[in-house]
């Protein structure tokens, strides 16, 4: 019964990212000597899912350049290990930790940056938890990019800017 709970819960999960699912579509890598830094460590609070839970997210101090780009906006990559996040505002709470970075819209009108990582999967904890049918669900997403729900706005994500000044 769990795991079948499980397995609706991962289907949903998926079907509600699909809004997205043209952000993230005929990714081409760029070459260029722009950039975002951040000078520090920047972390905020947002709510997600139909419970509204607390998530701290992270994004590690660094250059973010940029690794690959579409017509809806490009994706700056920072130090490996740079996006985090945990379920609530505890800081002694277990913490994900990605690969990632920031995607920066063509479009800030009507579109604000978002932080993305790339898909992780512990298989073994995956097996144990979801069984055969969730783990191979999961592991079939491992490397693929997730872009984290858009910031409100006035967050500091809004103040992103882009620059090709030489790195001191």
């Amino acid at each position: 019964m769990y795991r079948a709970f499980l397995l609706v819960v991962m289907c949903a999960l998926q079907a509600g990212c699909a809004s997205t699912e043209h952000l993230i579509e005929n990714l081409q890598t760029v070459e260029s000597d722009n950039y975002v830094i951040f000078q520090e460590d920047i972390s905020y609070i947002q709510k997600r899912g139909a419970f509204s839970v607390n998530w701290t997210v992270w994004l590690s101090k660094g250059v973010y350049k940029p690794e690959l780009e579409n017509t809806y906006g490009t994706y700056y990559r920072g130090p490996p290990g740079c996006v985090s996040e945990l379920m609530g505002e505890h800081p002694m709470r277990p913490t994900k930790v990605y690969d990632g970075g920031i995607w920066v819209p063509r479009d800030r009108i009507n579109n604000t940056p978002r932080v993305y990582y790339y898909s992780s999967i512990d298989k073994e904890a995956a097996l144990r938890v979801a069984g055969f049918i969730g783990a191979a669900i999961a592991i079939a997403t491992e490397g693929d990019i997730v872009l984290l729900p858009s910031e409100e706005k006035g967050s500091f994500l809004d103040a992103v800017s882009i620059t090709n000044l030489p790195l001191e």
